[in-house]
């Protein structure tokens, strides 16, 4: 059965610039007097892995308990743990969640509110921040274009990317071509291979995609889809004003560059303790 849904119109609050104590890695989460710790899912994606670390901390500096859970990628399998009380909130993104709960939804505009229309009753969707995790194709040069791919060119990409509508699959369908296709994990290997003459293409979150020995790829066809992050909410919450303010907080503040900034000191210093120094830089109200 086709799922509906429901979504949660968040208003972005105005950030006030008061004062706050830094808040708690994860592993020093506070307890709150008898209220369970929100669980806040984490798959293996570093970006998923720095938003829940986000909300766990935000959730601790307001004084409520938080704690980071292990999911798997799969969002039925999120949604089937959301409902089942397993998890209270998962950092997701619209479009590739639309893909994999088979949403049918072909307009960026409505791509969100199509979502939540596709989990009634099961799960809530709240308001997108300003993270896209859209592909982003870069070159060594400046000027490259996706006309200009032919089939000897070589494109460097994540696996995920293969199958995506606006990765290999729109290549071929919109750009008419198909390149040599290597599939690269390590997004630092991937950059390397970029400067030595490949086409790389990167999540726009990954640190890589902005490093300034590389020039984005002109998309004149406008192949490549948004794919603004959002969170599932498990629907008991969906009143709880705690959580949904830290969230709807985190939401207007947050940005790829904010993403970009917190990935690159998690190399040195963990992702807890990165999270840790954005938050005192840039204190919710």
């Amino acid at each position: 059965m086709r799922r509906l849904g429901v979504l949660l119109l968040a208003v972005l609050l105005t950030l006030a610039a008061c004062a706050r104590q830094a808040p708690a890695t994860t592993s020093e989460t506070p307890s709150s007097q008898g209220v369970p710790a929100v669980r806040v899912g984490a798959t293996s994606d570093p970006t998923v892995q720095v938003l829940a670390e986000l909300y766990v901390q935000a959730l601790s500096g307001k004084g409520r308990a938080a704690q980071v859970v292990e999911v798997a990628d799969d969002v039925n399998g999120q949604v089937s743990r959301l409902m089942a009380n397993e998890l209270d909130v998962v950092p997701a993104f619209a479009w590739s969640a639309a893909q994999s709960l088979q949403v049918d939804s072909s307009d960026s505009q409505s791509l969100v509110s199509d979502l939540a229309a596709a989990l009634d009753g099961e799960v809530a969707v709240l308001q997108p921040s300003k993270v896209d995790r859209a592909w982003r194709y870069v070159a060594a040069k400046s000027g490259v274009s996706l006309l200009d791919v032919t089939k000897k060119s070589k494109v460097v990409a994540p696996e995920r990317w293969r199958k995506a509508p606006d990765g290999q699959p729109g290549l071929s369908a919109i750009y008419r071509v198909k390149p040599s296709v290597t599939t690269v994990a390590e997004a630092d290997r991937r950059l390397a291979l970029v400067k030595s003459g490949a086409i790389g293409v990167f999540d726009g979150t990954e640190p890589q995609s902005t490093d300034a020995a590389v020039k984005p790829v002109d998309d004149p066809k406008s192949m490549t889809t948004a794919d603004p992050q959002l969170a599932l909410l498990r629907l008991d919450l969906a009143g709880d004003d705690a959580v949904l303010d830290v969230v709807q907080q985190l939401h207007g503040a947050l940005d790829n560059a904010a993403i970009i900034e917190i990935r690159k000191r998690s190399v040195n210093e963990g992702v807890p303790a990165a999270v840790g120094e954005w938050l005192k830089a840039h204190p919710l109200s």
